[in-house]
Protein backbone atom coordinates (compact mmCIF):
# COMPACT_ATOMS: atom_id res chain seq x y z
CA UNK A 1 0.00 0.00 0.00
CA UNK A 2 1.18 3.53 -0.79
CA UNK A 3 -0.04 7.01 0.19
CA UNK A 4 -0.06 9.12 -2.99
CA UNK A 5 -1.74 12.40 -2.04
CA UNK A 6 -2.90 14.43 0.98
CA UNK A 7 -5.07 17.56 0.98
CA UNK A 8 -5.40 19.52 4.23
CA UNK A 9 -8.66 21.48 4.14
CA UNK A 10 -8.41 22.27 7.85
CA UNK A 11 -5.87 21.07 10.42
CA UNK A 12 -4.53 23.18 13.29
CA UNK A 13 -2.40 26.05 11.95
CA UNK A 14 -1.67 24.49 8.55
CA UNK A 15 -2.66 26.67 5.60
CA UNK A 16 -6.08 25.48 4.32
CA UNK A 17 -5.88 23.94 0.88
CA UNK A 18 -2.38 22.55 1.40
CA UNK A 19 -1.83 19.68 -1.04
CA UNK A 20 1.09 17.22 -1.00
CA UNK A 21 2.01 14.42 -3.38
CA UNK A 22 4.33 11.61 -2.33
CA UNK A 23 6.97 9.33 -3.73
CA UNK A 24 6.15 5.61 -3.43
CA UNK A 25 9.57 5.03 -1.86
CA UNK A 26 11.54 7.70 0.03
CA UNK A 27 10.09 11.06 1.11
CA UNK A 28 12.33 13.64 2.80
CA UNK A 29 10.63 16.05 5.22
CA UNK A 30 12.76 19.21 5.21
CA UNK A 31 12.61 22.31 7.35
CA UNK A 32 14.11 24.20 10.27
CA UNK A 33 13.20 23.55 13.89
CA UNK A 34 9.66 24.64 14.74
CA UNK A 35 8.33 24.52 11.17
CA UNK A 36 5.99 21.57 11.71
CA UNK A 37 8.09 18.62 10.54
CA UNK A 38 7.12 16.43 13.50
CA UNK A 39 3.50 17.60 13.21
CA UNK A 40 3.51 16.46 9.58
CA UNK A 41 5.01 13.08 10.51
CA UNK A 42 2.37 12.58 13.22
CA UNK A 43 -0.40 13.48 10.77
CA UNK A 44 1.01 11.08 8.17
CA UNK A 45 0.99 8.34 10.82
CA UNK A 46 -2.67 9.11 11.55
CA UNK A 47 -3.63 9.19 7.87
CA UNK A 48 -1.81 5.99 6.87
CA UNK A 49 -3.37 4.13 9.80
CA UNK A 50 -6.68 5.90 9.02
CA UNK A 51 -7.36 6.10 12.76
CA UNK A 52 -8.58 9.55 13.80
CA UNK A 53 -9.53 8.73 17.39
CA UNK A 54 -6.82 11.09 18.69
CA UNK A 55 -8.53 13.98 16.86
CA UNK A 56 -12.08 13.34 18.08
CA UNK A 57 -12.18 16.72 19.89
CA UNK A 58 -10.44 18.72 17.14
CA UNK A 59 -11.84 20.47 14.11
CA UNK A 60 -10.24 19.06 10.96
CA UNK A 61 -10.96 18.11 7.36
CA UNK A 62 -8.57 15.89 5.41
CA UNK A 63 -8.64 14.22 2.02
CA UNK A 64 -6.17 11.58 0.86
CA UNK A 65 -5.51 8.89 -1.74
CA UNK A 66 -4.02 5.42 -1.29
CA UNK A 67 -3.10 2.74 -3.80
CA UNK A 68 -3.26 -1.00 -3.23
CA UNK A 69 -2.73 -3.74 -5.83
CA UNK A 70 -5.86 -3.82 -7.96
CA UNK A 71 -7.52 -0.76 -6.41
CA UNK A 72 -7.33 2.91 -5.53
CA UNK A 73 -8.90 4.47 -2.44
CA UNK A 74 -10.01 8.05 -1.92
CA UNK A 75 -10.82 9.01 1.68
CA UNK A 76 -12.42 12.21 2.98
CA UNK A 77 -12.54 12.58 6.77
CA UNK A 78 -13.90 15.61 8.55
CA UNK A 79 -14.87 16.66 12.05
CA UNK A 80 -16.55 20.03 11.78
CA UNK A 81 -18.93 22.33 13.61
CA UNK A 82 -21.52 22.17 10.84
CA UNK A 83 -23.09 18.83 10.00
CA UNK A 84 -23.39 17.75 6.38
CA UNK A 85 -27.03 17.96 5.30
CA UNK A 86 -28.53 14.58 4.39
CA UNK A 87 -29.14 13.94 0.72
CA UNK A 88 -32.95 13.86 0.18
CA UNK A 89 -32.44 11.49 -2.77
CA UNK A 90 -30.77 8.80 -0.66
CA UNK A 91 -32.93 6.01 0.85
CA UNK A 92 -33.28 6.09 4.68
CA UNK A 93 -30.89 3.93 6.66
CA UNK A 94 -32.16 0.77 8.29
CA UNK A 95 -32.48 0.39 12.06
CA UNK A 96 -29.44 -0.40 14.16
CA UNK A 97 -28.45 -4.04 14.49
CA UNK A 98 -24.94 -3.46 15.81
CA UNK A 99 -24.03 -2.32 19.31
CA UNK A 100 -21.58 0.60 19.40
CA UNK A 101 -18.18 0.05 20.98
CA UNK A 102 -18.72 3.16 23.04
CA UNK A 103 -21.76 5.35 23.52
CA UNK A 104 -20.77 8.91 22.59
CA UNK A 105 -21.01 11.69 25.13
CA UNK A 106 -23.24 14.16 23.37
CA UNK A 107 -22.58 17.84 23.68
CA UNK A 108 -18.94 17.54 24.77
CA UNK A 109 -17.37 18.83 21.55
CA UNK A 110 -20.23 20.03 19.36
CA UNK A 111 -18.45 18.56 16.33
CA UNK A 112 -19.94 16.43 13.58
CA UNK A 113 -17.71 13.67 12.18
CA UNK A 114 -18.10 12.24 8.69
CA UNK A 115 -16.06 9.68 6.74
CA UNK A 116 -16.40 9.02 3.02
CA UNK A 117 -14.46 6.23 1.30
CA UNK A 118 -14.44 5.67 -2.46
CA UNK A 119 -12.82 2.36 -3.49
CA UNK A 120 -12.25 1.84 -7.21
CA UNK A 121 -11.25 -1.65 -8.26
CA UNK A 122 -9.82 -2.84 -11.57
CA UNK A 123 -9.98 -6.09 -13.56
CA UNK A 124 -12.97 -6.09 -13.59
CA UNK A 125 -13.84 -2.47 -12.89
CA UNK A 126 -16.08 -1.92 -9.87
CA UNK A 127 -16.71 0.76 -7.29
CA UNK A 128 -17.67 0.78 -3.61
CA UNK A 129 -18.64 4.02 -1.88
CA UNK A 130 -19.07 4.06 1.90
CA UNK A 131 -20.33 6.99 3.94
CA UNK A 132 -20.53 7.17 7.72
CA UNK A 133 -21.52 9.92 10.13
CA UNK A 134 -22.70 10.28 13.72
CA UNK A 135 -26.10 8.85 12.76
CA UNK A 136 -25.06 5.74 10.86
CA UNK A 137 -23.39 4.15 7.88
CA UNK A 138 -24.32 3.19 4.32
CA UNK A 139 -22.62 1.96 1.18
CA UNK A 140 -23.20 1.56 -2.52
CA UNK A 141 -21.68 -0.94 -4.93
CA UNK A 142 -21.55 0.24 -8.55
CA UNK A 143 -24.07 2.96 -7.78
CA UNK A 144 -26.66 0.69 -6.18
CA UNK A 145 -27.48 0.78 -2.43
CA UNK A 146 -25.93 -2.30 -0.81
CA UNK A 147 -26.20 -1.87 2.95
CA UNK A 148 -27.05 0.71 5.59
CA UNK A 149 -27.57 0.99 9.35
CA UNK A 150 -28.69 3.69 11.72
CA UNK A 151 -26.15 3.91 14.54
CA UNK A 152 -25.67 5.73 17.83
CA UNK A 153 -21.91 5.73 18.12
CA UNK A 154 -18.66 7.66 18.42
CA UNK A 155 -17.67 7.40 14.76
CA UNK A 156 -14.04 8.51 15.01
CA UNK A 157 -13.32 5.82 17.59
CA UNK A 158 -13.33 3.42 14.64
CA UNK A 159 -10.65 3.47 11.98
CA UNK A 160 -11.54 3.65 8.30
CA UNK A 161 -10.35 0.06 8.01
CA UNK A 162 -12.71 -1.04 10.79
CA UNK A 163 -15.62 0.60 8.98
CA UNK A 164 -14.69 -1.10 5.70
CA UNK A 165 -14.42 -4.43 7.50
CA UNK A 166 -17.87 -3.88 9.03
CA UNK A 167 -19.30 -3.01 5.63
CA UNK A 168 -17.72 -6.05 3.97
CA UNK A 169 -19.69 -8.41 6.20
CA UNK A 170 -22.99 -7.31 4.64
CA UNK A 171 -22.28 -6.74 0.96
CA UNK A 172 -22.10 -8.97 -2.08
CA UNK A 173 -19.84 -11.98 -1.53
CA UNK A 174 -17.80 -11.30 -4.66
CA UNK A 175 -17.03 -7.74 -3.57
CA UNK A 176 -16.19 -8.97 -0.07
CA UNK A 177 -13.74 -11.46 -1.57
CA UNK A 178 -12.09 -8.74 -3.63
CA UNK A 179 -11.60 -6.62 -0.50
CA UNK A 180 -10.12 -9.50 1.51
CA UNK A 181 -6.45 -8.78 0.83
CA UNK A 182 -6.90 -5.08 1.57
CA UNK A 183 -8.66 -5.79 4.87
CA UNK A 184 -6.07 -8.37 5.87
CA UNK A 185 -3.23 -5.95 5.14
CA UNK A 186 -4.82 -3.00 6.94
CA UNK A 187 -6.21 -4.87 9.96
CA UNK A 188 -3.02 -4.14 11.91
CA UNK A 189 -1.91 -1.04 10.02
CA UNK A 190 -0.88 1.54 12.62
CA UNK A 191 2.63 2.85 11.87
CA UNK A 192 3.64 5.18 14.67
CA UNK A 193 6.31 7.83 14.28
CA UNK A 194 9.73 6.42 15.11
CA UNK A 195 10.84 9.28 17.33
CA UNK A 196 14.20 11.00 17.69
CA UNK A 197 14.93 9.52 21.13
CA UNK A 198 14.13 6.16 22.79
CA UNK A 199 10.33 6.17 22.66
CA UNK A 200 10.14 3.01 20.54
CA UNK A 201 12.73 1.21 22.67
CA UNK A 202 10.78 1.99 25.83
CA UNK A 203 7.49 0.87 24.27
CA UNK A 204 8.95 -2.56 23.50
CA UNK A 205 9.35 -3.15 27.23
CA UNK A 206 5.70 -2.30 27.94
CA UNK A 207 4.07 -4.40 25.20
CA UNK A 208 1.32 -6.78 26.26
CA UNK A 209 -0.09 -9.50 24.04
CA UNK A 210 -2.58 -12.29 24.65
CA UNK A 211 -4.27 -15.18 22.89
CA UNK A 212 -7.74 -16.41 23.76
CA UNK A 213 -9.31 -19.69 22.70
CA UNK A 214 -13.04 -19.62 22.00
CA UNK A 215 -15.12 -22.20 20.14
CA UNK A 216 -12.07 -23.84 18.67
CA UNK A 217 -10.61 -20.58 17.33
CA UNK A 218 -7.65 -18.61 18.68
CA UNK A 219 -8.12 -14.85 18.89
CA UNK A 220 -5.07 -12.54 19.21
CA UNK A 221 -5.23 -9.40 21.36
CA UNK A 222 -2.68 -6.59 21.01
CA UNK A 223 -1.14 -7.53 17.66
CA UNK A 224 -0.35 -4.02 16.47
CA UNK A 225 2.93 -3.75 18.38
CA UNK A 226 4.31 -7.14 17.33
CA UNK A 227 6.51 -8.16 14.40
CA UNK A 228 4.39 -10.02 11.88
CA UNK A 229 6.15 -13.34 12.52
CA UNK A 230 5.90 -13.22 16.31
CA UNK A 231 2.27 -14.33 16.97
CA UNK A 232 2.90 -17.58 15.13
CA UNK A 233 6.08 -18.21 17.07
CA UNK A 234 4.38 -17.51 20.42
CA UNK A 235 1.50 -19.80 19.57
CA UNK A 236 3.91 -22.63 18.72
CA UNK A 237 5.56 -22.24 22.12
CA UNK A 238 2.37 -22.27 24.22
CA UNK A 239 0.84 -25.21 22.37
CA UNK A 240 3.55 -27.44 23.76
CA UNK A 241 2.49 -29.71 26.60
CA UNK A 242 4.25 -27.70 29.31
CA UNK A 243 4.89 -24.09 28.25
CA UNK A 244 7.65 -22.40 30.23
CA UNK A 245 7.29 -19.24 32.29
CA UNK A 246 9.87 -17.54 30.08
CA UNK A 247 10.14 -18.11 26.32
CA UNK A 248 13.42 -17.49 24.51
CA UNK A 249 14.36 -17.01 20.86
CA UNK A 250 17.99 -17.03 19.75
CA UNK A 251 19.15 -14.67 17.03
CA UNK A 252 20.10 -17.54 14.71
CA UNK A 253 16.73 -19.31 15.01
CA UNK A 254 15.11 -16.90 12.52
CA UNK A 255 17.49 -15.66 9.85
CA UNK A 256 15.91 -12.33 8.85
CA UNK A 257 14.35 -11.31 12.16
CA UNK A 258 15.18 -7.92 13.69
CA UNK A 259 17.21 -9.75 16.35
CA UNK A 260 19.41 -11.53 13.80
CA UNK A 261 20.05 -8.30 11.91
CA UNK A 262 20.86 -6.37 15.09
CA UNK A 263 23.36 -8.96 16.35
CA UNK A 264 25.14 -8.83 13.00
CA UNK A 265 25.23 -5.03 12.72
CA UNK A 266 26.13 -4.40 16.36
CA UNK A 267 28.97 -6.94 16.28
CA UNK A 268 27.71 -9.28 18.99
CA UNK A 269 28.41 -13.00 19.06
CA UNK A 270 24.86 -13.91 20.05
CA UNK A 271 21.56 -12.46 21.16
CA UNK A 272 18.42 -13.77 22.86
CA UNK A 273 14.91 -12.36 22.91
CA UNK A 274 12.93 -13.19 26.06
CA UNK A 275 9.19 -13.08 26.66
CA UNK A 276 7.49 -13.66 30.01
CA UNK A 277 4.34 -15.79 30.08
CA UNK A 278 2.42 -13.63 32.54
CA UNK A 279 -0.97 -15.31 32.41
CA UNK A 280 -1.63 -19.00 31.85
CA UNK A 281 -4.99 -20.65 31.80
CA UNK A 282 -5.62 -23.93 30.04
CA UNK A 283 -5.24 -23.07 26.38
CA UNK A 284 -8.45 -24.77 25.47
CA UNK A 285 -11.96 -23.43 25.04
CA UNK A 286 -12.18 -20.29 27.18
CA UNK A 287 -8.45 -20.36 27.93
CA UNK A 288 -6.10 -17.42 27.72
CA UNK A 289 -2.34 -16.94 27.61
CA UNK A 290 -0.83 -13.50 28.20
CA UNK A 291 2.66 -12.25 27.38
CA UNK A 292 4.78 -9.29 28.41
CA UNK A 293 8.11 -8.33 29.92
CA UNK A 294 9.90 -8.32 26.58
CA UNK A 295 13.67 -8.25 27.09
CA UNK A 296 17.02 -9.04 25.49
CA UNK A 297 20.41 -10.44 26.40
CA UNK A 298 23.51 -10.18 24.23
CA UNK A 299 26.92 -11.82 24.25
CA UNK A 300 30.19 -10.21 23.12
CA UNK A 301 32.81 -12.07 21.10
CA UNK A 302 34.90 -12.38 24.29
CA UNK A 303 32.04 -14.11 26.10
CA UNK A 304 30.92 -11.14 28.20
CA UNK A 305 27.20 -10.47 28.38
CA UNK A 306 24.87 -7.53 28.81
CA UNK A 307 21.13 -6.91 29.01
CA UNK A 308 19.09 -4.55 26.86
CA UNK A 309 19.24 -1.96 29.65
CA UNK A 310 23.04 -1.89 29.36
CA UNK A 311 23.08 -1.12 25.66
CA UNK A 312 24.34 2.29 24.56
CA UNK A 313 21.93 4.98 23.33
CA UNK A 314 22.81 4.24 19.72
CA UNK A 315 22.50 0.49 20.18
CA UNK A 316 19.05 0.93 21.71
CA UNK A 317 17.94 3.05 18.76
CA UNK A 318 19.30 0.58 16.22
CA UNK A 319 17.61 -2.37 17.95
CA UNK A 320 14.28 -0.57 18.24
CA UNK A 321 14.36 0.66 14.63
CA UNK A 322 14.91 -2.86 13.31
CA UNK A 323 12.06 -4.04 15.57
CA UNK A 324 9.90 -1.19 14.20
CA UNK A 325 10.56 -2.35 10.63
CA UNK A 326 9.53 -5.90 11.51
CA UNK A 327 6.22 -4.52 12.84
CA UNK A 328 5.54 -2.20 9.89
CA UNK A 329 5.92 -3.91 6.52
CA UNK A 330 4.50 -1.14 4.32
CA UNK A 331 5.56 2.16 5.89
CA UNK A 332 8.33 3.75 7.95
CA UNK A 333 7.71 7.19 9.50
CA UNK A 334 10.98 8.28 11.06
CA UNK A 335 12.18 11.36 12.91
CA UNK A 336 15.94 12.03 13.09
CA UNK A 337 16.93 8.46 12.19
CA UNK A 338 20.67 9.24 12.36
CA UNK A 339 20.48 10.44 15.96
CA UNK A 340 23.06 8.44 17.95
CA UNK A 341 23.88 6.06 15.10
CA UNK A 342 27.31 5.38 13.59
CA UNK A 343 27.43 6.26 9.84
CA UNK A 344 27.69 2.55 9.00
CA UNK A 345 24.48 1.92 10.95
CA UNK A 346 22.73 4.81 9.21
CA UNK A 347 23.63 3.27 5.86
CA UNK A 348 22.38 -0.14 7.04
CA UNK A 349 19.08 1.34 8.27
CA UNK A 350 18.49 3.10 4.95
CA UNK A 351 19.11 -0.22 3.22
CA UNK A 352 16.84 -2.14 5.61
CA UNK A 353 13.76 -0.03 4.81
CA UNK A 354 13.62 -1.89 1.49
CA UNK A 355 10.46 -1.26 -0.54
CA UNK A 356 8.55 0.47 2.25
CA UNK A 357 7.21 3.95 1.69
CA UNK A 358 9.40 6.07 3.97
CA UNK A 359 8.77 9.52 5.43
CA UNK A 360 12.03 10.78 6.91
CA UNK A 361 12.69 14.02 8.76
CA UNK A 362 16.36 14.70 9.45
CA UNK A 363 18.58 17.63 10.39
CA UNK A 364 21.55 15.33 9.83
CA UNK A 365 22.62 14.93 6.16
CA UNK A 366 23.92 11.37 6.69
CA UNK A 367 20.71 9.61 5.53
CA UNK A 368 20.73 11.72 2.34
CA UNK A 369 24.02 10.12 1.29
CA UNK A 370 22.18 6.83 0.73
CA UNK A 371 19.30 7.93 -1.50
CA UNK A 372 19.10 8.02 -5.27
CA UNK A 373 16.83 9.93 -7.61
CA UNK A 374 16.43 9.28 -11.32
CA UNK A 375 14.41 12.32 -12.43
CA UNK A 376 13.30 15.82 -11.51
CA UNK A 377 9.72 14.56 -11.24
CA UNK A 378 10.81 12.00 -8.66
CA UNK A 379 12.52 14.75 -6.65
CA UNK A 380 9.40 16.93 -6.87
CA UNK A 381 7.30 14.20 -5.21
CA UNK A 382 9.98 13.09 -2.72
CA UNK A 383 10.71 16.47 -1.10
CA UNK A 384 8.25 17.84 1.49
CA UNK A 385 9.17 21.39 2.47
CA UNK A 386 8.03 22.70 5.85
CA UNK A 387 7.80 26.40 6.56
CA UNK A 388 5.91 27.98 9.44
CA UNK A 389 2.28 27.00 8.83
CA UNK A 390 3.01 25.82 5.28
CA UNK A 391 3.79 22.39 3.82
CA UNK A 392 4.50 21.97 0.11
CA UNK A 393 6.40 20.04 -2.50
CA UNK A 394 9.04 22.13 -4.30
CA UNK A 395 7.99 23.74 -7.55
CA UNK A 396 8.78 21.71 -10.62
CA UNK A 397 11.25 24.41 -11.68
CA UNK A 398 13.08 24.12 -8.33
CA UNK A 399 13.07 20.33 -8.56
CA UNK A 400 14.46 20.48 -12.10
CA UNK A 401 17.23 22.87 -11.07
CA UNK A 402 18.12 20.64 -8.11
CA UNK A 403 18.16 17.51 -10.26
CA UNK A 404 20.45 19.13 -12.83
CA UNK A 405 22.98 19.81 -10.07
CA UNK A 406 22.42 16.45 -8.37
CA UNK A 407 23.03 14.32 -11.47
CA UNK A 408 26.50 15.86 -11.91
CA UNK A 409 27.49 13.89 -8.80
CA UNK A 410 29.97 16.53 -7.64
CA UNK A 411 28.17 17.62 -4.46
CA UNK A 412 26.22 15.67 -1.81
CA UNK A 413 22.45 16.07 -1.81
CA UNK A 414 22.40 17.77 1.60
CA UNK A 415 24.75 20.51 0.41
CA UNK A 416 22.72 21.05 -2.76
CA UNK A 417 19.48 21.32 -0.78
CA UNK A 418 21.00 24.00 1.45
CA UNK A 419 22.53 25.93 -1.44
CA UNK A 420 19.21 26.08 -3.25
CA UNK A 421 17.26 27.13 -0.17
CA UNK A 422 15.26 23.90 0.13
CA UNK A 423 16.62 22.81 3.51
Amino acid sequence: MKLTRLVVHHYRSVTPGTELVFSPSLNLVLGENGTGRTTLLELLSTVVGSDFSSLVHEVFALEYDLTFPGMKLHVYVRNEQTAVAPDPNEPPRKGSELLPLRTPQTGTSGLHPRIEVDVRLTSPASRLVMRADEAGIDCKVDGEPAWSRTMHWSLLDRSVWTLLFMTAQYIDRDMKERLKDLLRRTFLLAPQRFDEALGMFERIGTIRYAMEARDGEVFPLGLMALPTWMPGWLREQVERESPLDVLELRHDAMERSFLSRFVSLAGFKAGTFRVEVQEKRSFENGGRVGFGGFGFHFTHEDGGGLSHAELSFGQKRLLSFLYYLDVNEDFAITDELANGLHPRWVEACMREVGTRQVFLASQNPLPFEHVQFSSAEELHAALLLCRAGTWANPTRAAASQLFDAYKLGARPLGALLREQGLW
